[in-house]
């Protein structure tokens, strides 16, 4: 099957404006807007976008700032209450910034460099903080939103995804032998450059403020692991358990849903995204995260009184969400109902389940290309990890997972 492209427009937008005022006692950046000599601002909704594209996304990236000038963009104030579009944009053989998108009085599109960084590594921790630390600082506001913008592969150790391995008896790592995926560059740790990725347990750590929601527009981030990690992070938490295709959001569509982000707007957005791949193949879903707990809570007593169940499951009757044999995402209420809890612990599962997936979406088939494809029979909203066959390698770094610890899945 060909990919589908979305129709480009030429947008209207002025010369990007470059802020000069230099200050030298910060020798990583070279030149930044001063924040407490900007004026009195009441902010609306701010909405940040973190592009970490220093990678083979580069030119989806662009793309996919084009489509937010053609979307819904908030008009530039000086005073007065409004909403605020960042763009945290480090695209290969470009210096990372972060930049403003506004419209000015006559309906103009504008990009306005707010910071520009020298060449870093905005996978880390330290760097992710810094740039967030700054938006929140600049344009505060009660209403945030973060869009992560990547390569994504899960809650997997860094650099498993691409280059699995085990132990031997020895303790030696070997490599395990992985098919060569023809279909990279079509999709999109969180994150990939040439300086690593990022673990999620570095995430959560990085993000400055708990958001209004964070959207994952990244592959097989949709999982419980991450949801749970980020829980602390964000109210709403919206990922894909299986790939998403290197386009990502369309933009030009989900742009007034991000700003507005109540949960109607999240789940409009989502539409919005899943009605873009229709013919392709999508999942999405919105997570409540207060209801996290709760559903932990009753996963840990199916989890210790089913344990014996879990190596002897048929692993290929599982939903997968996965291609090749990156056998690592599964959907979660398939992988609790295969392990045949009791009526009253799978009641009390499917009522958590409800409370914490609040909306979700799935396409029937996910394709990419005419053999890279797997059937999508049920979708529970979230994906999961299922240790069988055992994985030492695996095991061992799942136990210091956030959800793990809370649910006993590993011992």
């Amino acid at each position: 099957m060909r990919k589908r492209i979305r129709k480009r427009m030429k947008g209207c937008k002025k010369t990007i404006c470059v802020l000069t005022l230099c200050l030298a006692a910060l020798a990583a950046v070279s030149c930044r807007i001063g924040v407490e000599d900007g004026p009195d601002m009441k902010i609306g909704s701010t909405l940040l976008v973190y592009m970490a594209a220093d990678n083979n996304l580069a030119s989806n990236a662009r793309a996919d700032i084009e489509e937010m000038m053609k979307g819904d963009v908030p008009y530039y104030f000086n005073e007065g209450e409004g909403d605020v579009l960042l763009v945290y944009a480090d695209i290969s053989g470009e210096a990372p910034r972060l930049i403003r998108i506004s419209k000015d009085s006559y309906g103009a599109v504008n990009q306005e460099v707010l910071m520009e960084y020298e060449e870093q590594n905005s996978l880390s921790d330290t760097v992710m903080r810094s740039v967030l630390s700054y938006a929140a600082e600049l344009f505060p506001s009660e209403n945030n939103g973060l869009v992560l913008w990547s390569h994504g592969t899960g809650w997997l150790p860094e650099g498993y995804y691409s280059k699995p391995y085990s132990v031997s008896a020895g303790g030696q790592a070997v490599p395990v032998q992985v098919m060569e995926d023809p279909y990279a560059a079509f999709v999109k740790s969180f994150g990939s450059s040439p300086d690593g990725e990022m673990d999620i347990k570095d995430l959560a750590e990085a993000l400055p403020l708990r958001y209004s929601y964070i959207v994952m527009d990244a592959c097989l981030m949709g999982g419980v692991e991450v949801a749970y990690e980020l829980k602390d992070r964000c109210r709403y938490f919206v990922g894909s358990a299986a790939e998403i295709l290197a386009q990502g959001f369309p933009y030009d569509k989900v742009l007034g849903c991000l700003l507005d982000g109540s949960l109607d707007s999240l789940k409009m957005a989502c539409r919005h995204f899943y009605d873009s791949y229709a013919d392709q193949g999508a999942t999405i879903s919105v997570v409540d995260t207060y209801a996290l707990n709760s559903l932990a809570e009753a996963c840990v007593d199916i989890f210790l009184s089913t344990r014996p169940a879990v190596s002897s499951l048929n692993m290929s009757m599982l939903q997968r969400y996965y291609r090749l044999n990156k056998h690592w995402f599964y959907d979660l209420e398939d992988f609790v109902c295969n392990l045949s809890p009791s009526e009253e612990m799978l009641d009390r599962f499917r009522s958590a389940m409800a409370r914490t997936v609040v909306y979700r979406l799935a396409t029937e088939n996910f394709i990419i290309g005419a053999t890279n494809c797997f059937p999508i029979k049920t979708f529970s909203g979230l994906s999961t990890y299922v240790p069988n066959p055992e994985n030492s390698v695996l095991e061992e770094y799942y136990k210091t997972l956030a959800w793990n610890r809370a649910v006993m899945l590993v011992e």
